[in-house]
């Protein structure tokens, strides 16, 4: 509810609204608060709130912070924290930082996707036979998870590396998964090496990689924001489902 002060100094009393009902400012000699207490001095008035934060609030509070304290405390936190520390290590090619980010990853969540950044330090490292078995295992626990794609792309280039032959069945069948993903045109270029047999290590990890990439992007964006490549919207029948790894229409 409004009330109208007036400074101490006003001496005129037409300044002042008359009648019932009139409120508004008439003169610059008073002004209009809201669930204001005002103490006035000759020349200002200092505004008291009126009213405080209830007691059920403050609990409110706190509880609300106790929970968060307590999120912040969880194994999970802890597996995303080393997750993303592993990754932007990766990026700087620190491999013994990632490692040690991804390894304490993995003691607070049992994930496939510790295991499977685990396998590309090794690869990184040339710690083949390590890389193999971590990807492996990767890949039997997480073909549900959205990685999948990433873990079928470094399958194939430890196994090129290890073996020629698994190699090429291994990013044969990497093509086969991302082609039902709506894959960028440099699958053309993949599919090219697996059919001639003539692979360039170097640029296969770089188009691997940006495929991978593009995918996992997409993918997140359309989660988080239910927008972007994936949300369907200009195809018949709805928008996608994932399933497996892969958006279908």
């Amino acid at each position: 509810m409004w009330k109208t002060v007036y400074t101490r100094d006003v001496k005129n009393s037409s300044e002042f609204p008359s009648g019932p009902g009139q409120v508004g400012v008439r003169s610059s000699k008073f002004q209009r608060t809201k669930n204001l207490e005002c103490a006035t001095t000759d020349h200002f008035f200092v505004p008291r709130p009126t009213s405080h934060v209830p007691r059920w609030g403050i609990i409110l509070l706190l509880i609300a912070l106790n929970f968060l304290c307590i999120a912040c405390s969880t194994p999970y936190y802890a597996y995303s924290k080393g997750i993303f520390h592993g990754k932007e290590a990766l990026k700087k090619g620190d491999y013994t930082e990632a490692k040690l980010d991804f390894e304490e990853a993995y003691q607070n969540e049992k994930a496939p996707d510790a295991l499977m950044y685990l396998a590309i330090v090794d690869y990184k490292t040339n710690n083949l036979d390590s890389a193999e078995r971590l990807i492996r295992e990767s890949e039997s626990m997480g073909r549900g998870n959205y990685h999948y794609l990433r873990v079928l792309g470094y399958k194939a280039l430890i196994l090129l590396k290890k073996n020629r032959e698994l190699g090429l069945e291994a990013l044969d069948r990497y093509v086969s998964f991302y082609a039902l993903s709506d894959p960028l045109m440099s699958i053309n270029d993949v599919q090219e090496m697996v059919r001639s047999g003539n692979i360039d290590m170097p640029r296969l990890e770089n188009l691997i990689e940006e495929q991978v990439s593009w995918f996992e992007n997409d993918v997140e964006l359309y989660w988080s924001t239910g927008v972007g490549y994936y949300d369907g919207r200009n195809v018949i029948g709805g928008p996608f489902r994932f399933q497996g790894g892969v958006i279908f229409r």
